[in-house]
């Protein structure tokens, strides 16, 4: 039996309208979406303190955390989706795929790639 993947994007926010097409367009319909702050290679812009008097470097930067778990055949698919938003480096965004070794639907109590 094939196994699932779980696709974890760190990404700007403005992307998440664009990978929920992405993800839409090859029939991924689950999601989850959470908003965090982070730090790498990308260094956050100069904000305005003080009544603008001052700049400050914030130290995290906002981000959105897309997760979804996909049958281990459509991760590949995936990939090649997402990759029309790599290349800027200053942009930002990391994907991290790993083994999912099972799933419960509550509602429906299937298991596995059927509760997907």
């Amino acid at each position: 039996m094939p196994g699932m993947k779980k696709i974890e994007l760190i990404v700007p926010n403005r992307w998440v309208g664009e990978i929920d097409n992405a993800l839409k367009e090859v029939q991924i319909g689950g999601m989850s979406v959470t908003r965090i702050e982070g730090r790498g290679r990308v260094k956050p812009a100069r904000v305005a303190i003080s009544r603008g008097t001052g700049l400050a470097t914030p130290e995290f930067i906002p981000r959105t955390k897309i997760e979804v778990v996909v049958r281990e055949n459509l991760a590949e698919v995936i990939k090649k989706v997402l990759d029309k938003f790599g290349g800027d480096p200053n942009l930002g965004g990391k994907a991290f795929i790993s083994d999912v070794s099972g799933a419960v639907d509550f509602v429906t109590q299937k298991r596995d790639e059927e509760a997907i």
